[in-house]
């Protein structure tokens, strides 16, 4: 029998199809939060993610008064992931694809969760801890 999955890290794309509710995979995402939440799980987003999440919501999608409530939104429900010295060192070292990547897997290596939540289709191949969308960590739940 297979463990139940019930620690998650979401990477900044999965926080802004929660956030932006017009986005392809809002509903699934929201969907994970809201049955990882009712069963205690623990849901991580990484602080260094939200400069990320807010540029990208307020050029592209909403207000700057919108994209900071987002940003609000993300930081209340998640338990927020300070970058430490060693998950830098982590993922400068790392062969992800992109530094922001290296920090993802380094935050849910260090934590070691029970999936990365992630749309990414070249990121987190080579970390220990997989890779999942919404939809497929569902199915784990």
């Amino acid at each position: 029998m297979r463990p139940r999955m019930s620690s998650f890290l979401f990477d900044a794309n999965a926080l802004i199809y929660w956030v932006y509710p017009q986005s392809p995979h809002h509903d699934s995402v929201n969907e994970l939060l809201r049955k990882a939440l009712s069963a205690k799980g623990s849901i991580y987003a990484l602080s260094s993610s939200l400069n990320e999440i807010y540029y990208a919501l307020h050029r592209h999608y909403m207000t700057e008064t919108d994209a900071r409530g987002s940003i609000r939104n993300i930081a209340e429900v998640f338990d927020l992931v300070d970058l430490t010295g060693p998950l830098v060192f982590d993922a400068l070292d790392s062969n992800e694809p992109d530094y922001e990547d290296g920090l993802i897997r380094a935050a849910a290596e260090a934590l070691q969760v029970d999936a990365i939540i992630s749309y990414d289709k070249k990121a987190f191949s080579s970390s220990f801890i997989p890779k999942l969308t919404a939809e497929e960590a569902m199915k784990l739940l």
